[in-house]
């Protein structure tokens, strides 16, 4: 909230108070200050000067050397280029030294031999525009009026005088995005009065409800609805000091009656709209909710489809404004505007948040109402703007009010005891000090003798509801530095720590760290389309997402019930940042519901995904990183071929402990990857189950120590059907073998013209070991014949 320290003035007296000492106190008091801005150091060794001389560069066709007048009646020479200046004008002069807007320094510069000792500015320059001075936009140098003083700072011509200072406002203190609420907020912490002058304003005797009608037919989404009217409207440029104002704190100045909506906005904190009354059909107002599919062209001149949880504001025909938003094309303020309604109202802010993300539709106003108007805000906004209409005498102003509030304002009463605050606080504020500071926020509130208390909250304080309400409010105006440290009395400690599954999942990701991989951390809410982009089956579970009543955007919409698209994603945007080399996994959970719509919550399950890519990775790199986890956990896994459609189908393996699938992984499908936009590059994905994995992890192993005895190595190699896999091959060796095999190793495939066709040569390494004897030729041969009878029976295989 921008807070321009003259406009601060017109309700509590800072004059005699430093910039620092008033920021220090806001600070304490609970609040940010982001940025004291200065004006005058935004342009700095900028004066005017009036143009003595013109003359031709004698080295340069397009340049003119001037001599000018300046600070304190010096001469300068001027090197420029600018067309639209001629002797006798004042224009602004940057000297040597001097600093624009833009950060942009000044210096003697050399042009041709000759020195300039300066530069002439235009409105550009200055960062002013035509609502600021006239002239300010043209293509050149800007020129001053005649009577413009010489060798004046700029600043003081312009009216860039001012600081501001930007403050930082929690979202429980919605009434301190506004100029009187933070001039409350330095009156309590100053200690001195806070005024808010006296709303006058001339009317005529004709009646409001004989030029408007207005009926509202949703009072939740709008509990109140004001509305004045004002006839034969004067569109005129705003004065002085409401365009400066106005530009302090980021708004440009359109006309008047905008410009006073505006004020009022930054004032009061009101957001206001002002209608021109004949483009409102049969004069009349309807508040109510947006028929499917009704269409309302806003005033940015985009079209909007509505729905039926949509208000707007309607006349009998048509919609002529998005509720609390913007208005619609036809209903502003123009030059030909001769008579206007001016709307103050309070929305129902969360249906405002939801409008505007439907719609993608941004504005003060809707911003402003999104943090939160009080009650009290519409009236006294009604009448500013109201006394701004007569004391620029912009229009005549009808009697009344139209206010259509659903139910009486009431004030929220907390009734507590002074010990109750102290006991909260931990120290002992004195009853008086309580009540002091209490009322210096408005907070009506007295304290009888035995102790108890009673608060009396404004209507703008919604955030005062119970004696830790209040007891904030004391402490922060008390000092925070006032609250004595003290020991806990009669309280046990409590050792924290990780959990044994939190533990064994540290251990999990330490051991991919240890493979070179990052771990990286995504949303848990990932796009709906993301089972689209991983050509996932209809029927797939992983589908049955849950999806977000509110999401962020249409990419954060649903629950994830897989990781594999969020590690697809983070390794998309590595490889198209030019990262082609990476290692990435992340551990998290996944919400796989049992029924849509949600009747209890969803099952939640820890998911490992991890992600390979670079020259030297491929589909074994992957699967040796896999066993490498297994092995630290005692995971026994075999793979089969899968079927996942993410998965390139002669590449990809599925992971299963038993009859349990505990996770997939393998080469990307190419069509895949041209879904998230990677091209010509082979990437490797997995995702395990890390529930499985943690759960089933070996936390003890028996020592064996290493044999006396030599192993002995066979190596075998079987002709096999070309669609039989190794690990059957694997599995039928040890089912045959006997207690004597250690260790098997595939080592080669073999396919050509010595094999027949429709068939493979599987190579494989055992080795046979004994603990308590040295193996003979003997019992090795009996364990081979054994293993080649079953490869016989079991799937058909011949010894090559």
């Amino acid at each position: 909230m921008k807070l321009p320290i003259s406009w601060l003035n017109d309700f509590v007296t800072v004059k005699d108070v430093s910039v620092d000492d008033l920021s220090a106190k806001l600070v304490n008091a609970g609040f940010e200050i982001e940025e004291i801005i200065r004006q005058r150091d935004m342009r700095k060794n900028i004066f005017t000067a009036k143009v003595l001389s013109i003359k031709k560069h004698p080295e340069a066709d397009k340049l003119d050397v001037c001599g000018v007048v300046s600070k304190d009646g010096k001469h300068f020479v001027i090197v420029t280029g600018a067309k639209n200046i001629k002797e006798g004008d004042t224009v602004p002069l940057a000297l040597d030294g001097a600093e624009l807007p833009n950060g942009k320094k000044i210096g003697d510069t050399v042009f041709r031999g000759i020195t300039s000792q300066g530069m002439f500015c235009g409105g550009e320059e200055l960062a002013i525009t035509e609502s600021d001075y006239k002239g300010a936009s043209v293509n050149g140098v800007l020129i001053f009026d005649k009577d413009t003083p010489v060798g004046a700072d700029i600043n003081d011509v312009l009216g860039f005088d001012d600081i501001i200072l930007d403050v930082g406002v929690t979202p429980n203190r919605p009434d301190c995005n506004s100029i009187i609420g933070l001039a409350r907020e330095a009156a309590a912490v100053l200690k001195r009065p806070f005024t808010l002058k006296e709303l006058k304003y001339k009317t005529i005797p004709l009646k409001i409800k004989d030029y408007i009608n207005v009926e509202v037919k949703d009072d939740v989404l709008c509990p109140r609805y004001m509305a004045a009217y004002v006839k034969d409207v004067k569109i005129a440029e705003s004065p002085i000091y409401i365009k400066k104002r106005l530009r302090s704190v980021g708004i440009k100045s359109i006309n008047n009656i905008v410009d006073i909506t505006n004020y009022i906005l930054t004032e009061i904190g009101q957001p206001m709209h002002a209608f021109d009354l004949s483009f409102l059909a049969q004069s009349k107002i309807i508040v109510r909710r947006a028929a499917e599919n009704e269409e309302i062209i806003s005033l940015d001149g985009k079209s909007n489809i509505l729905n039926g949880n949509m208000l707007v504001i309607a006349d009998a025909e048509k919609p002529v404004a998005v509720a609390g938003i913007m208005g619609g094309l036809k209903s502003g303020i123009n030059a030909d505007t001769k008579n206007i309604v001016f709307e103050s109202a309070r929305f129902k802010r969360d249906s405002i948040r939801k409008t505007s993300k439907a719609l993608n539709l941004k504005s003060d106003s809707q911003a402003r109402y999104e943090k939160g108007v009080d009650f009290l805000s519409q009236e006294l906004a009604l009448k500013r703007a109201l006394s701004l209409i007569d004391e620029l005498n912009a229009g005549v102003i009808a009697e009344g009010f139209v206010d259509t509030l659903a139910h009486p304002l009431k004030k929220t009463v907390v009734k507590t005891t002074a010990k109750k605050i102290n006991d909260i606080l931990g120290i002992t504020v004195p009853d008086k000090i309580i009540s002091n500071i209490l009322n210096s926020l408005e907070i009506a509130t007295t304290i009888d003798k035995n102790g108890n208390l009673t608060a009396e909250a404004p209507l703008f304080r919604e955030d005062i509801l119970n004696a830790n309400d209040l007891s904030e409010e004391v402490i922060r105006l008390y000092g925070y530095d006032k609250i004595v440290p003290t020991l806990l009395n009669d309280a046990h400690q409590t050792r924290g720590g990780k959990s044994t599954f939190q533990k064994t999942n540290e251990r999990l990701k330490n051991a991919l760290i240890g493979c070179g991989f990052n771990e990286i951390i995504s949303f848990s809410f990932i796009t709906g389309k993301a089972f689209d982009l991983l050509k996932l089956e209809q029927g797939d579970i992983r589908r049955r997402a849950i999806k977000l009543l509110n999401p962020l955007s249409e990419d954060l919409s649903v629950m994830r019930t897989t990781l594999t698209h969020s590690v697809l994603n983070a390794a998309a945007y590595n490889i198209n940042k030019g990262n082609a080399e990476i290692r990435l996994f992340e551990s998290a959970v996944v919400y796989l519901p049992d029924i849509l719509p949600l009747k209890k919550l969803p099952n939640e399950k820890t998911r490992c995904a991890l992600v390979i890519a670079g020259e030297k990775e491929d589909f074994y790199t992957l699967k040796g990183i896999i066993e490498n986890v297994f092995d630290i956990f005692g995971t026994a896994a075999a793979y089969v071929r899968s079927k996942e459609a993410y998965l390139h189908p002669g590449r990809s393996a599925d992971i299963y402990a038993g009859a349990i699938k505990i996770g997939s992984f393998g080469e990307v499908h190419p069509d895949v990857l041209k879904n998230y936009g990677i091209k010509d590059k082979k990437v490797f994905i997995a995702e395990l189950d890390s529930d499985y994995i943690i759960n089933s992890a070996v936390v003890i192993r028996k020592f064996r120590a290493a044999p006396k005895f030599p192993s002995v190595e066979r190596d075998l190699a079987v002709i096999i059907d070309d669609t039989t896999d190794a690990s059957t091959v694997v599995d039928v060796i040890k089912k045959y073998s006997g207690e004597l095999l250690e260790k098997i190793n595939v080592f080669d495939v073999f396919k050509g013209s010595q094999i027949p066709e429709g068939k493979k040569s599987l190579a494989l390494s055992l080795v046979f070991q004994s603990y308590d004897r040295t193996l003979n030729d003997a019992e090795i041969k009996a364990c081979t014949d054994n293993i080649i009878g079953g490869l016989k029976k079991e799937i058909n295989g011949e010894l090559r």
